[in-house]
């Protein structure tokens, strides 16, 4: 017999039921009579028939387990009526006036707005490190010193060149003053026709000479400045100081090291300007991208401080793309005050932007959105047929029965969207079904 068919048990011990006949006999019902003749044979019947009348007591059994099956029957199924009426069918929520914030979750990493990569453009040696890892440094503070031996000797050497070219300059310019002279002369005696032609043209040769010299000699010692210019320079490269105020964030530089100009190793510090002000450096993916611009306040978190809540601005959204086993992301920068110091560059933070918010507002759990009935719809219903693109449709309890609504949706996240129009506060929206309440 088939589970949960009370009917079927109530009626089936009937065919089992003696009925009295006109002359005060008991017989059996047809169908149990052949079924009692084909198990036990015709005489084994007659005795039972025999035995059962001369035994009242025996008689009475049958109805007395019959009556209790109905009345057990009659007890569980109003017993299920009530508890179905008593447990709604269906989860249901209300629809009800709150704010909602529509929120891009990504990972960030933090580091300082302004960082300098310090390194020296001269081959050396490391003389000294005046300064240590993570302190406060200010424009123009000496870092480190390399040993500056040879540089001083070069501008020596320098210097030593430039006071010859010096003397070559000051030679040639008396030279071009004798010259001159003994032209100015040669040039009067030539009015006098004192002197030949030839003559004259042979002291304004040699006055021409003398200016060339000049010439040169000026020349050469505007280039031994200029080296002596460069070998100054070079000794005062020995010298690291830092461009900027901050904190050295790294110290690369020991007292005996050898650096290499061209070297890739050549950096010696790295510097981080004010780090009361830093910047998150997002990545934002393609599917987000859209919601995402200048302007926009975030929030995040660090493992430091798992309890803390951080804000940040986003400064700009890159247009370069950055594609990484099929996943497209695009890099945002976020200015972050830092005044108290908690931060520190390198740290991973978990950020919540922040791209649409509504106050106010009709609110239902995105689960309406996705609840469907398990019977069919009303097809006459005029809101499960009729619609548009803009509309979706949600069921309210109305009688409690399903009833489709057509709604117009705002802005939305993952749990909650805002109603525009089609439902009123209060109303009850169903999320979903109570599977056991709709069995019973």
């Amino acid at each position: 017999m088939r589970q949960g068919s009370p009917c079927f048990a109530i009626f089936c011990p009937l065919s089992s039921y003696h009925v009295r006949t006109k002359g005060g006999r008991r017989k059996q019902q047809a169908t149990m009579d052949m079924t009692n003749h084909e198990v036990d044979g015709p005489a084994t019947a007659q005795n039972r028939e025999k035995n059962t009348a001369l035994n009242p007591k025996r008689r009475r059994w049958p109805l007395l387990l019959t009556g209790a099956a109905i009345l057990a029957t009659g007890v569980w199924v109003l017993a299920g009526t009530q508890s179905g009426q008593r447990d709604s069918a269906y989860t249901v929520h209300p629809v009800q006036r709150g704010d909602l914030v529509v929120q891009v979750a990504t990972t960030a990493v933090l580091r300082p707005r302004t960082q300098v990569e310090i390194s020296s453009e001269l081959k050396g040696t490391v003389h000294s490190v005046p300064v240590q890892q993570s302190q406060r440094i200010r424009r123009g503070d000496i870092l480190a010193t390399l040993d500056s031996t040879v540089f001083e000797y070069a501008v020596e050497r320098a210097e030593a060149f430039v006071a010859t070219a010096k003397a070559s300059l000051s030679d040639a310019e008396i030279s071009l003053r004798k010259a001159g002279r003994k032209l100015e002369r040669a040039m009067a005696l030539k009015a006098r026709n004192a002197l030949s032609e030839q003559k004259l043209e042979d002291i304004q040769a040699e006055h021409d000479r003398a200016e060339t010299r000049v010439a040169t000699a000026r020349a050469d010692l505007k280039a031994k400045e200029a080296d002596l210019k460069l070998r100054r320079f070079d000794l005062a490269r020995t010298t690291i100081r830092s461009p900027i105020d901050g904190v050295v964030l790294a110290r690369k530089a020991e007292p005996g090291k050898t650096i290499f100009a061209s070297s890739d190793d050549g950096v010696l510090f790295i510097l981080a300007e004010n780090l009361d002000q830093m910047e998150l450096v997002a990545k934002i993916n393609e599917a987000d991208i859209g919601a995402v611009r200048s302007g926009q306040e975030a929030s995040f978190t660090v493992e430091a401080y798992p309890d803390e809540s951080f804000n940040a601005t986003i400064r700009n959204v890159s247009f370069e793309h950055t594609s990484e086993n099929d996943l497209v992301t695009y890099e945002a920068n976020l200015d972050v005050r830092n005044t108290d110091l908690k931060l520190r560059p390198g740290m991973t933070a978990s950020v919540s932007i922040r791209t649409n918010a509504v106050r106010d507002a009709l609110l239902i759990p995105t689960s309406a959105l996705r609840y469907r009935p398990r019977i069919l719809e009303d097809l006459s219903s005029p809101a499960a047929s009729e619609g548009s693109n803009d509309l979706v449709l949600v069921h309210v309890l109305e009688n409690g029965k399903p009833h489709a609504v057509r709604v117009k949706l705002g802005v939305r996240n993952w749990e909650k969207a805002e109603v525009i129009s089609g439902l009123l506060a209060g109303q009850e929206v169903i999320t979903g079904e109570q599977f056991g309440a709709l069995i019973q």
